[in-house]
């Protein structure tokens, strides 16, 4: 079926077969638009290469293999792209702290201000952005709506904004290194 070019046919499995393709690459890279992208481009993949394909199994069998795959490939790449990062932060720290004077005034002064915030708002951007929580488990933890914890984000975000104007680029750069 996918090896030939009946269009209507690769049509009917992908009908058939998208839904519990997603679903199951979920449980593999434990994000449902990050499931959707994989396996999407595993069906424009097997559409592209459908002339060359060589299935000894069943085309669901293929399928699931290539959705498999595919979420290996995703999180091994996530885990580089998390190595980078780290690499990037820690390179910057060394960088930011060589001033020391002036790094050490700043963060005093970002955790003085962090501190400030009204006690919910404060809470909440420390759990998202020390803690490096995603809202909804924030919301999760807190007991509280999403829609209340990216509310109380902005919130905090524009006090610190106002508050830290004039440390403003430094303060995002630290942002990141407070992690």
């Amino acid at each position: 079926m996918i090896q030939q070019n009946n269009i209507k046919e690769f049509e009917q499995f992908f009908n058939e077969y998208y839904i519990p393709a997603v679903r199951y690459c979920a449980t593999m890279v434990k994000d449902m638009d990050d499931a959707e992208d994989i396996v999407q481009q595993v069906f424009i993949g097997l559409w592209n290469k459908r002339e060359v394909i060589k299935i000894h199994t069943s085309a669901r069998a293929y399928l699931y293999k290539t959705v498999y795959n595919a979420g290996l490939d995703f999180l091994k790449h996530e885990k580089v792209k998390a190595i980078h990062q780290r690499e990037t932060i820690t390179n910057n720290q060394e960088g930011l702290y060589s001033d020391s004077t002036i790094t050490n005034e700043l963060r005093q002064k970002i955790e003085k201000e962090i501190s400030e915030l009204p006690e919910q708002c404060g809470k909440i951007f420390k759990m998202c952005k020390i803690e490096n929580l995603k809202y909804r488990e924030v919301a999760s933890e807190l007991n509280i709506s999403e829609k209340t914890v990216e509310k109380q984000m902005g919130k905090a975000l524009k006090l610190l904004r106002e508050s830290l104007r004039e440390y403003l680029p430094l303060f995002l750069i630290l942002l990141n290194c407070l992690r």
